[in-house]
């Protein structure tokens, strides 16, 4: 029996908003070991005290839309994507609404608000008030680039005595994470490129304003500041994931307002979720052949790749591991609106529908040969594509055409896809494991690949979890520590 059978044979079992303006980041480090919020979701003074943090970072969420109970502080959790408010409140599910009604709520909106600003501010044609501008996320508002980039970097604070760096992924700045010295020095290097794709999308938004019609809307200044609050609505409300149960359309993804906001929050969630399933897969000795090898090529795609965050990662991972080896990374997405941003990143994108009719798997739409892709990346892409046809294409894919393995990241503690890919005889391998399943990153390759390739590389992987760059990356401490075997394999 190989040592990572051993190590994984035990199955563990178990159960698996409005915007508020958060100003310029701080933290606790700097007001003592007691420390206070001083605004509520609505922008009301109020003082909520919450404990000194740790280094694995604390009172946080899953995602920006996902909270969890923890501890004594019992946070809201958001309710299940179709369960609506209207249903809560008794109404029966056939009056609903629409989609087409939702949309066009959130443009009418929109178009109120940012009128009413532009109206309480004077003067459109001279700098809307400050104080007018700093609303939502420090989005709403918000004409210039230089003030985009200074209000997105707020987001990464300051490195405290060299050691410990406050960061948020939430659009609100309520959950903190904890980074050291290394992870502080790659969120720069992210925010720096982040820069650039910024930069795009404001000449996006102002061709968008010069082009848009909105009743009672003259100025391109407000137009842009309607396209802006749209991106908002429908990054908080969700229309789509309401009424047809995936997180946004291919429309959504490519209205500038929506990337915006994606270019902004989903940054800093994507770019350590792969850094962290990178890590974890390089404790299993995934990548020792290649650091070995020490150069030649490796090609990666990341599926349903959007932007590129995660492939930034995978760039910025392996110079750091292997720097010799040269990467080609390809995003393919259906959305072609992200293929500038994905070339201003220095990645190849390719169109590509998971869900195509004619089962073009992923080689053959970028035109390669079997054993051209050495690892797919996929992250948080399951919710649009967990059928058959798509995990007989992955179990394909990684039996048949050369492909190492998939390396997934996902959204939920309980992942269908994994027990499909089992049922279909695909090797699955859960990187987190605490008290009870969780199959938010996992790998899924053929058993001889899992055999012949992964070991154990450290006596203790869960302990490496603690040492980790970016700790508590996807959210666990909601979760009591578990057994110290670390992973399982079903």
């Amino acid at each position: 029996m190989s040592s990572l059978q051993a190590l994984l044979d035990k199955q563990e079992k178990g159960s698996t908003s409005g915007d508020g303006y958060r100003g310029d980041w701080s933290s606790s480090d700097q007001r003592g070991n007691t420390s206070y919020r001083d605004r509520d979701d609505n922008n009301n003074f109020r003082r909520e005290r919450y404990q000194p943090h740790s280094s694995r970072g604390s009172y946080s969420k899953r995602d920006d839309d996902n909270r969890v109970n923890v501890g004594r502080w019992n946070l809201k959790p958001s309710s299940s994507p179709h369960q609506h408010n209207s249903i809560r409140d008794g109404r029966s599910k056939s009056t609903e609404p629409t989609y087409e009604e939702r949309r066009a709520n959130i443009e009418r909106r929109a178009i109120e608000d940012s009128c009413r600003l532009s109206k309480s501010s004077g003067s459109t044609n001279s700098r809307w008030n400050t104080n007018n501008r700093q609303q939502a996320d420090g989005a709403a508002g918000i004409q210039s680039i230089d003030e985009d980039i200074a209000s997105l970097q707020s987001w990464v604070g300051p490195l405290v005595d060299g050691k410990q760096c406050t960061y948020f992924q939430d659009r609100d700045k309520r959950y903190p994470f904890y980074t050291n010295e290394v992870g502080y020095n790659l969120l720069q290097q992210l925010m720096e490129r982040n820069k650039a794709l910024l930069h795009i999308n404001h000449k996006l938004l102002e061709e968008r304003a010069s082009k848009e019609a909105y009743d009672g809307v003259q100025e391109e200044e407000v137009k842009k500041d309607v396209i802006i609050r749209i991106g908002q609505g429908l990054y908080a409300h969700k229309p789509t994931l309401r009424t047809k149960g995936v997180t946004w359309s291919t429309e959504e993804y490519s209205h500038p307002g929506l990337q915006r906001m994606y270019l902004r929050m989903k940054s800093i969630q994507r770019f350590t979720e792969v850094w962290c399933l990178l890590e974890r897969c390089y404790m299993l000795g995934m990548f020792d052949d290649i650091i070995k090898r020490g150069e030649g090529m490796v090609r990666i795609a990341s599926i349903g790749g959007g932007p590129g965050y995660e492939l930034l990662a995978t760039k910025l991972f392996f110079a750091d591991k292997a720097p010799n080896v040269e990467l080609e990374l390809i995003s393919m997405d259906l959305c072609v609106a992200w293929k500038v941003f994905v070339e201003e990143l220095g990645f190849k994108f390719i169109q590509y529908d998971i869900n195509n009719e004619e089962g073009i798997n992923p080689l053959q739409a970028a035109e390669l040969e079997r054993g051209d892709i050495q690892f797919c990346i996929v992250s948080c892409l399951m919710i649009y594509c967990t059928n058959e046809k798509v995990l007989n294409m992955f179990r394909k894919l990684t039996h048949d055409d050369g492909v190492n393995a998939i390396l997934v990241s996902e959204r939920g503690e309980r992942t269908k896809a994994c027990s499909m890919m089992e049922e279909l005889g695909g090797e699955v391998i859960r990187l987190i494991q605490s008290n009870g399943m969780d199959e938010r990153q996992a790998i899924w390759c053929s058993k001889e690949y899992a055999n012949e390739k992964l070991h154990t590389c450290s006596p203790d992987y869960e302990a490496h979890q603690d040492d980790s760059v970016f700790p508590n990356v996807p959210y666990c401490e909601h979760k009591k520590r578990g057994s110290r075997s670390g992973r399982s394999r079903g």
